[in-house]
């Protein structure tokens, strides 16, 4: 998988995320907690490797990190509900 590619698949899972996130605002999903710390981790681990396996190291990197910049508001939205559920 390409870099682009990778990048895009990323950006397809964020924009279903803010679609689920709107369904739930609806009340007619709600994300669990489980659920959006599996997605995230399952992310983090994909971005790892590709930067670890990347021929292209520093582009991979680069790459990472936007995908990582791309998933923060996810993160903060588990950090909310892992306090909530306190």
């Amino acid at each position: 998988m390409s870099n682009e590619e990778f990048y895009d698949l990323a950006q397809q899972l964020v924009e279903q995320q803010k679609e689920d996130e709107d369904e739930e605002d609806r009340g007619t999903k709600a994300m669990q907690t489980k659920d959006l710390t599996d997605i995230l981790s399952a992310i983090d681990m994909a971005a790892e490797r590709l930067c670890d396996t990347g021929r292209e190291w520093e582009r991979s990197c680069t790459l990472t990190r936007g995908i990582r910049a791309i998933q923060h508001p996810y993160y903060e939205i588990l950090q909310e509900k892992k306090k909530k559920s306190k």
